[in-house]
């Protein structure tokens, strides 16, 4: 009996998640579109429109070389790496995985009119969000391609990896926008938590230090079931450190559990509150 409800509680998970790939069926030239227009409207109004979106977290970068390379000036080098070089590498992965933490669960909320008032298959709207994401992080990483060659970290076979990194964050955090859009049409204090817990997430993950530089070894693997460590540790292997995903097992099998359990709780959520969605927006 145990297996039989496992059994069915699994064909059930991978029904609704066929069932959210079947809405985008004959979207997918709007799904482009909106995305386009997602960017645009983003920044609205401003003189630079959208090319704000590479101007701030250029900014950004910007602040954090000359705090740690003229400033503070405090360890120079990280694994043999330079620290402005090793944070820029972790700091690239991040730009996106804010964004679509934050812009994914207010996503709904933000194209309510969508769901109210003409028939749109909803999951595409977390598509759409993820997708006008994508954009700004292929051409933050070529700026970053670029800059690493000139530092003399030069192309390597080992930056394939990156289209590998890239789409697993792609389909990550589309997932997980898949719950925490969801809950936050039904109620704005998931999304005001997440607003808040931003700031702690940056600091606790490895985006400016080195999680492997842990000397307690079971609070090492607690900090690998962070996803956000899982991408930005990837990038500098890909860019800096020429590792393959494969050679760390543990790190790559807790993702690809997550990752399942992210699909699977994702899309039953999903299904599970969309016919009651336009009546609560």
């Amino acid at each position: 009996i145990r297996k039989g409800n496992v059994d069915a509680e699994s064909a059930k998970g991978e029904k609704d998640v066929l069932d959210i790939f079947k809405e985008h069926r004959g979207f997918w030239r709007q799904i482009l579109v909106m995305a386009r227009l997602d960017l645009q409207r983003a920044y609205k109004g401003t003189l630079l429109g959208s090319a704000w979106a590479v101007l701030k977290p250029l900014i950004t970068l910007a602040m954090f070389w000359f705090v740690f390379s003229v400033g503070i000036r405090v360890g120079n080098e990280v694994q043999g790496v330079p620290r402005f070089v090793f944070m820029l590498v972790g700091f690239i992965p991040w730009f996106y995985m804010s964004d679509m933490i934050k812009g994914g669960a207010k996503c709904i909320r933000k194209n309510a009119h969508l769901v109210t008032k003409v028939a749109y298959p909803v999951s595409t709207i977390m598509t759409f969000t993820a997708i006008s994401r994508v954009y700004i992080n292929i051409l933050l990483t070529v700026i970053m391609y670029i800059y690493l060659w000139i530092c003399g970290f030069g192309p390597s076979i080992y930056n394939v990896q990156f289209f590998y990194y890239f789409i697993m964050m792609f389909f990550f955090f589309l997932a997980l926008s898949w719950t925490t859009a969801t809950f936050c049409a039904y109620s704005k204090d998931l999304e005001n938590t997440i607003d808040a817990a931003m700031q702690a997430l940056f600091w606790l993950s490895g985006v400016i230090w080195n999680i492997y530089d842990i000397e307690i070894g079971w609070l090492q693997i607690v900090m690998l079931f962070n996803p956000i460590n899982y991408f930005v540790n990837g990038y500098r292997k890909a860019f800096l450190y020429g590792e393959w995903f494969w050679q760390t097992p543990l790190e790559t099998g807790i993702f690809l559990f997550e990752l399942l359990l992210v699909i699977i709780v994702g899309s039953y959520n999903y299904k599970r509150l969309r016919k009651t969605m336009s009546d609560v927006l």
